[in-house]
This record gives structure tokens, C-alpha cells and sequence, in this order.
């Protein structure tokens, strides 16, 4: 039976926001990444890139799914609350609070990633009115929104086993954010923005010395670009793409 969706994904980062070919093309060619700079109006970006996508009928079929980097999404590491057990809004306006505390404010739509009793979890966080403005663009271009999720939960779902001892790694444009994992599971959780000209390692040393981290720490790494934003260090492993359909990308290699 033939596939009935006609999906795409848009990943949405510092500067560019690129349209992704899908893992099967109709002709068995594959396809080639669509990208343009979105000036700091990302929602005008998709439109646009969307609307130059051939279109499936009915009007169901056709799908837009986003990634958002930096500085559209945001993360936080909540360290474990007794008072909180269970309770997914109190948890969600501890999130609020902790990302309000680095500056992170408006109106918040926070996705919280499941923990075991007595661990800190991870929250990721984006601004209601950035994913309404995606919505209402993807809609206007023929396309309904069917998913937006941030690069480090979409890392951390394609390589469910990253970083069981040491820490994580995700490089993107313009940042790198180290998840670092401790006995009792993630305990410490820092992104960074990259001056230019700045690489990636050096953005991972300076997370290590602001955290107080001995350098040169035993890390898993994933990034946009591929193995190219890998630092030469004995002791980084390459996980992969922090989603699958970023492989088809010509930088990455």
C-alpha cells in the first residue's frame, strides 16, 4: 500500500532555516537540501520553503514537521524536587522558573522528558508565539504543522544509549550545549553560544572550565554538520546526526 503522507522537515537554526529532502524520494533520486536565511523571522522562512513543495491531494497528506536550534529552543536541567513527584504542572512552572532565572521569559511552551523517581529530568522549552507564527505559516503555505521539537530531546531520541557514562555532546550553528551524566543520571546541563570563528571543541572547553569539569572529558558527540564539527579528541565518540534526515545534507561527511 502506498504512503499516504507527504511529509517534510524544516530545521530552523541561528541563521538558516533548511528544508530537508525526505529518506525516500518518488523517483529514487535522492534529493538535495533546500536552505535560506531567515533574517530572525523563521515562520516567513518555512512559509516560503514549504510553498515551493509540490503538493499531495487531499490537503491531508501533506505534513511539515520542524526542528528548532539555537536560539529558538531552550533547555533545562531540573534537578529533582520531593514537593514536585508526579506533578507535571508544578514541574513545568519549575522549568519556567529555573529558565526565567537565565533570562528566558514571555510565554512558554515546555515539553518535560520522563525520569526515574529521585533523577533530575530535562525539560525543553520554545516561545508559544514562535511555535503559533509556524503553525499559521505552514498553514497558509498548504501544509499543517505536525510536530516542532528542539535538536537536543531529537539527539537524545535517535541515540536513546548516548552518553551512558561521561556526557553529551550536540554541536549546531552558532552553539554547542554538554549534557553531563553522573551516577544517579544527568546533572549538569550547559549550551553555549559560539563566537565566530569559534569551533566547536573550543566551545566544549570553555563549558568545562565555566562548570568547573576537568578537560578533556570522555564525551558522545552528535552535530548538524556531520563529523566535520567532531573535535580531534582520543577520547569523542561520534553518535550520528541528532535526526536522521540531517545525513542527506552535502556538508555532512
Amino acid at each position: 500500500m502506498p504512503w499516504p503522507w507527504n511529509d517534510r522537515t524544516v530545521l530552523i537554526d541561528a541563521e538558516l532555516a533548511t528544508l530537508l529532502p525526505p529518506l525516500q524520494s518518488s523517483d529514487g533520486v535522492p534529493g538535495q537540501p533546500r536552505r535560506c536565511r531567515h533574517h530572525g523571522k523563521p515562520a516567513e522562512a518555512l512559509a516560503m520553503l514549504l510553498g515551493g513543495v509540490q503538493r499531495r491531494r487531499p490537503a491531508w497528506r501533506n505534513r511539515a514537521r520542524v526542528l528548532l536550534g539555537y536560539p529558538w529552543a531552550h533547555s533545562q536541567l531540573l534537578p529533582w524536587q520531593d514537593g514536585l513527584s508526579g506533578q507535571r504542572a508544578q514541574w513545568r512552572a519549575y522549568a519556567q522558573g529555573l529558565l526565567r532565572e537565565r533570562g528566558v521569559g514571555g510565554e512558554l511552551d515546555i515539553r518535560l522528558a520522563p525520569a526515574a523517581y529521585g533523577a533530575a529530568r530535562l525539560a525543553f522549552a520554545a516561545h508559544a508565539p514562535l511555535l503559533a507564527d509556524l503553525r499559521a505559516a505552514a498553514r497558509a503555505a498548504g501544509w499543517r504543522l505536525a510536530g516542532c521539537r528542539d535538536l537536543l530531546s531529537s539527539c537524545l531520541q535517535a541515540h536513546p544509549r548516548a552518553s551512558a557514562s561521561g556526557g553529551l555532546v550536540l554541536a549546531e550553528a552558532g552553539a554547542v550545549t554538554c549534557l553531563w551524566r553522573g551516577e544517579g543520571g544527568w546533572e549538569e546541563l550547559l549550551t553555549l553560544a559560539l563566537a565566530p570563528g569559534q569551533s566547536a571543541a573550543e566551545g566544549v572547553a570553555a563549558a568545562e572550565a565555566l562548570c568547573g569539569r576537568e578537560p578533556g572529558g570522555d564525551y558522545d558527540w552528535s552535530a548538524t554538520q556531520g563529523p566535520t564539527q567532531q573535535p580531534l579528541a582520543a577520547r569523542a565518540r561520534w553518535l550520528g546526526f541528532p535526526h536522521p534526515l540531517l545525513a542527506s545534507q552535502p556538508c555532512a561527511a
